[in-house]
């Protein structure tokens, strides 16, 4: 099995020669990038938990030779390498198979929808109280002692991530870390230059949570010729009172969905965002669910009332109030779909080494052994067979069968 997935990201992505592309800052190195980079890829796509659950693994006779080479790496190769990692090629080879996956309509969106929508978000991992780097966020925390509680430092990193929402597979399109010193929407423009530089026509949409409701990121959407729909949250806003002022003063339009009913007001040409210096059109969404929860025991139904506020720069013409709706909560594909399942399921959370550039090089090497492998098991593997097999269930069988491909470089 991991001999026909090798061969699929072959044929389909070119990968051999995107990873032959790749480099590193070491100087007279033994085993090359290209190896080191195999190995760490190779690791995630079977979900094994660690470098040196990786270095046991090729270990065994034969085991990877052709695939890692007869030099393979040790955990300590593996940390020094990716602490000298380039990872600019690993973006532009993670952007050519977005685009090579998109182009060969191996992403699937809702039917009938015609706008690719992106969400943004912040997402925090690799905390320690031990250690610490020059580039370490830091916060005091309160933790229990011995039933004490004690003020402890903590030292962590924080990235602002990139998304599909909405399709399948909802593949991450690049991360930025936040700096010292600096907010997440900063980091999050950043973050918004490569990606209009590397997607382009690929992005119409820009999902993102209120703290990115400042105009500096929302103009630099805009000049782009992009859209966007972010939450507003802060009721203190001149446009939050404004448009709480209109709505009681419209009917809502009513929607039911099963066992959610929502009530939708569409406020659109609103001048009171003023340092943006253009209109834009608020959606505001009262809804209520009905759902079945066992309390003490037994099954009772709760009724779950919450309020959604979005902020957006389509017309009604090009988007109805529903789809931004639809649009808005799609933004928690990036922890349903995406953090949640990275870190159950495929060590995201695990401290593999407390570097930023090594950290920066496992989340986008994990980001791509995601998209590649839910590819494969969408697009390669057959109806009848992927019905008892799951993705996680292929993740074993992928640790299981030792690769019979050529495919190491060099080394």
């Amino acid at each position: 099995m991991l001999k026909r997935f090798f061969r699929y990201v072959d044929k389909i992505f070119g990968f051999p020669a995107r990873v032959a592309g790749l480099r590193d800052g070491r100087i007279h190195a033994r085993i090359p990038t290209a190896n080191v980079f195999i190995a760490v890829f190779t690791m995630f796509v079977p979900r094994l938990r660690s470098f040196n659950a990786l270095e046991r693994e090729p270990r065994r006779p034969w085991r990877w030779d052709k695939l890692i080479g007869g030099r393979k790496p040790s955990a300590d190769t593996l940390g020094y390498a990716l602490c000298e990692f380039e990872v600019g090629p690993l973006r532009d080879m993670i952007a050519h198979h977005h685009r090579t996956a998109w182009r060969t309509k191996a992403v699937h969106a809702r039917p009938g929808e015609r706008f690719r929508v992106v969400a943004i978000d912040g997402h925090e991992r690799w905390w320690s109280t031990a250690r610490e780097c020059p580039q370490c966020l830091i916060r005091d925390v309160t933790v229990k002692v011995r039933g004490e509680r004690k003020e402890r430092r903590r030292y962590y990193h924080r990235f602002v991530v990139a998304q599909w929402v909405g399709v399948t597979p909802p593949g991450i399109l690049d991360v930025e870390r936040i700096r010292p010193g600096e907010g997440e929407p900063v980091a999050a423009r950043r973050l918004l230059d490569r990606l209009l530089e590397s997607y382009g026509r690929l992005i119409d949409v820009i999902s993102a949570d209120a703290i990115y409701l400042e105009a500096p990121f929302l103009r630099k959407v805009l000049d782009a010729d992009k859209h966007f729909v972010v939450v507003m949250k802060q009721e203190a806003r001149e446009l939050y009172q404004d448009a709480a002022s209109l709505r009681r003063a419209m009917e809502p339009q009513r929607i039911e969905e099963g066992r959610k009913t929502s009530r939708i007001w569409d406020l659109p040409e609103l001048a009171t965002f003023t340092t943006l210096g253009r209109p834009v059109r608020v959606v505001w969404a009262e809804e209520r669910t009905t759902r079945n929860k066992i309390i003490g025991g037994e099954k009772q139904e709760v009724v779950e009332e919450k309020t959604w506020v979005w902020v957006t720069d389509l017309s009604p013409a090009q988007a109805t109030a529903t789809r931004i709706q639809r649009w808005g909560h799609d933004r928690w594909d990036v922890e349903n779909r995406g953090f949640n399942e990275l870190v159950q399921h495929w060590r995201m959370d695990h401290r593999f080494i407390h570097d930023p550039i090594a950290i920066e090089a496992i989340l986008l090497t994990l980001a791509l052994a995601f998209l590649t492998t839910y590819l494969f098991h969408e697009r390669n593997l057959k109806p009848s067979f992927r019905r008892h097999l799951t993705r996680l269930a292929l993740a074993l069988r992928l640790a299981e069968d030792p690769p019979e491909v050529e495919f190491a470089p060099s080394g």
